[in-house]
């Protein structure tokens, strides 16, 4: 199993790819987003991956429309890092 920090490293390197053809708000980048944003918070990197999710609802929800599919999914990981973060302030 990878730890955080390689997680993040492999989701950003894969996100780089797709982010260089073009494709920032396509379905595969959308869910490395979500992916890159779990994996930030677990490392514990809160503020950047409450910032990270935040901004890709944003772009889903325009791109996709609010019902879409994929916005469902990047809310779950909205979840995960909130609850990531609740489990990071009760661990303190």
């Amino acid at each position: 199993m990878s730890t955080p920090h390689e997680r993040v490293d492999d989701a950003t390197r894969r996100l780089l790819d797709l982010l260089e053809r073009g494709e920032s708000l396509s379905l595969e980048a959308i869910d490395l987003r979500a992916e890159l944003a779990v994996a930030t918070a677990e490392s514990g990197q809160l503020e950047d991956a409450f910032f990270q999710v935040d901004e890709l609802l944003k772009d889903a929800q325009r791109e996709h429309g609010p019902e879409h599919d994929v916005v469902s999914r990047v809310r779950s990981a909205v979840a995960e890092v909130e609850t990531l973060a609740r489990r990071s302030i009760e661990g303190s």
